[in-house]
C-alpha cells in the first residue's frame, strides 16, 4: 500500500470521517501495519487516516516498543484541568505551536479485534489521543490556536527553513 501525506491546505483534512465498519471495511490490521510503518518513519507518534486521504474514524498512536489503534474512537469524560503544550503535525511539517487541551480524558475505542477497549488517558498520550480524535472530525491542530499564534508559529517555520537552506549552501 502506497500511502500519501496530506499536506497543510488540503481541503480533505478538513472532512469529518465516517465510522470503520468492521463488517463492510473488513479488518483492519493491515491498514494499522502500513500506518504504522509510516508513522514511524516520519517521525511521529500518532497519525489518522484521513491524513492519508482515507476518511475513517481510525488512527494509531505511540512507537515501535508500544502501539495503540483507535477505531471509532469516542470521548466519554473530560478532566477540568487544561495544559497549554507544544504539538506538531505530520500534515504540518516543521510547524509547532502551544495547545491548549484538557490533561486528561476518558475514552472509549474498538481495536483491531473488535474488541471495545475504555480508557483514562493522561500526559502525552492524552494529548495525542486528542490531537488525533480532532483529524477525524475535520479538525486541524492549526484551527486551535489564535491567529497570531498561528502567525508567529509560520514566520518561525520560515525562518527555520531559511537558516537551514543557507547551512545546506555553505557545506556545498
Amino acid at each position: 500500500m502506497n500511502l500519501e501525506l496530506l499536506k497543510d491546505g488540503d481541503h480533505r483534512l478538513l472532512d469529518v470521517s465516517t465510522e470503520w465498519d468492521f463488517a463492510v471495511d473488513g479488518d483492519p490490521t493491515e491498514l494499522v501495519k502500513n500506518m504504522s510503518k509510516f508513522m514511524i518513519e516520519n517521525g511521529g507518534v500518532g497519525l489518522a487516516a484521513p491524513q492519508l486521504g482515507i476518511n475513517k474514524r481510525i488512527f494509531i498512536m505511540g512507537n515501535f516498543q508500544k502501539l495503540v489503534a483507535c477505531i471509532n474512537p469516542k470521548i466519554v469524560g473530560v478532566g477540568e484541568d487544561r495544559l497549554n503544550e507544544l504539538e506538531g503535525c505530520l500534515s504540518f511539517p516543521g510547524l509547532f505551536m502551544r495547545v491548549k487541551r484538557p490533561a486528561s480524558i476518558n475514552v472509549e475505542y474498538q481495536n483491531t479485534m473488535n474488541e471495545t477497549v475504555q480508557r483514562e488517558l493522561t500526559g502525552l498520550e492524552c494529548r495525542v489521543f486528542l490531537h488525533e480524535y480532532d483529524h477525524l472530525i475535520g479538525v486541524t491542530f492549526n484551527q486551535r490556536v489564535s491567529d497570531l499564534v498561528l502567525r508567529m508559529a509560520k514566520d518561525k517555520r520560515k525562518k527555520e527553513l531559511k537558516r537551514e537552506s543557507k547551512r545546506f549552501v555553505s557545506l556545498a
